[in-house]
Formats: C-alpha cells, structure tokens, sequence
C-alpha cells in the first residue's frame, strides 16, 4: 500500500479559494474508484510554518499512484492551483497492508443474531477488549441496500460481490474473497451478492 501525503501553502488568492480546493479535493475519491482512502485537512495552528491544508492519499501500489498521478481529475485540480500561486511539498512512502485475522482474542460476544432480508443475511456483533465493534455474517445471493451511521470496513472473507457507494454511482466495485471494501459514514451502498459470502465488517468511530 502507498500513502501519498500533500501539503498546500496557499496565496492570498488561494485561501479566497480554499472552501473551492477542498471540495474539488474530496470529489477525486468519488471520481477516481482505485483510491482506497482520502482525507482532506484544514490547518488551525496559527504559525508561519505551518501548512494551509494537507491531503492524505492511499493508494494499492506504486502503479496506482503513477495512475493517480496523470488521471484527468487530479491533472484538473493540479492545473487549478497551480494557477493560484500555491506551493506545495509532497511526501510518498509505503505502509505494510494490515494482514486479515483469522481470529479475535479477548473478545465478548452478542448471543443475539442480527437478521436481515428475511434471513439472506445475518450476522453477530464481536466487541473486542479495546470497545473495537464488529460483526461477523453471511450473505446469501441477492441484491441487498444497507446505511451506515459509522464509517465501515468491510472484508470479504470468501464469496463474490458487486458493490456500489452513494455518491459514487457508475463505479462499480467488484470485490472477492480476500479483499475489502469502505463506505463513509451516514451513507449508503448497494451490494449485489453473487454467492454465498463470509464477511466481517468493522465500524470505524
């Protein structure tokens, strides 16, 4: 995994613009599907080396980041600040992908089953030592639409789905055994189960 790091000094006329910059940045995650994260941060500390605005990338690979790079979106956003006199510094390093668990030790255990769509899915909820939420389930073929209130990490442990975010309509995720996908959180997506899939998700705070 690459995590591709910026940070933006803003022009007088950058930071008339700035509300403008962080919108266009956050729209790259919906418009460019093979980026695995992205946050946006806005500066407080009120020093004169600090940085404006930073944004935090992650990406598969070093090809994803190269992909990344010359995408029409990004090559739009980088073109428009450019124009506003902005300066940046840019930092691009790779992070060890975290290796799914097979297991969970110190954990508590709701007896209780979560049941959905008539029993085609179900689940029960693991709480680990540290409050961490999960639940562990199944979902049998069909087409299914779920909320989220907390942001999620779903893992495919085995099976096949086709994932589609709110918000991202048109980018079709197609995600199998040993894979993943995310969904902010107080959103939705559509989740197309092609067979029977084992599946942990994770609620992020």
């Amino acid at each position: 995994m690459i995590k591709h790091i910026v940070f933006f000094k803003l022009s007088e006329e950058g930071m008339k613009q700035q509300d403008v910059i962080v919108e266009m940045l956050n729209d790259l995650k919906c418009s460019i599907p093979y980026i695995r994260a992205l946050e946006v941060g806005v500066n407080f500390a009120d020093e004169e080396r600090a940085f404006d605005l930073s944004l935090t990338v992650v990406l598969d690979d070093k090809e994803a980041l190269f992909n990344y790079a010359i995408d029409d979106k990004h090559v739009e956003f980088v073109t428009f600040v450019k124009s506003l006199d902005t300066h940046t510094k840019v930092v691009d390093y790779e992070i060890e992908k975290e290796k799914p668990t097979t297991e969970f030790g110190n954990a508590s255990i709701i007896k209780k089953a979560n049941i959905y769509f008539e029993g085609n899915v179900t689940s029960r909820t693991v709480i680990q030592e540290n409050g961490e939420r999960k639940t562990l389930g199944i979902m049998m073929p069909g087409n299914y639409t779920f909320g989220t209130e907390d942001a999620e990490h779903m893992e495919i442990i085995a099976g096949h789905v086709e994932v589609e975010i709110k918000g991202e309509e048109g980018n079709m995720e197609i995600i199998k055994g040993g894979s993943y996908f995310e969904v902010p959180a107080n959103s939705s997506f559509d989740i197309k189960v092609l067979e029977p899939t084992d599946y942990c998700c994770t609620y992020i705070k």
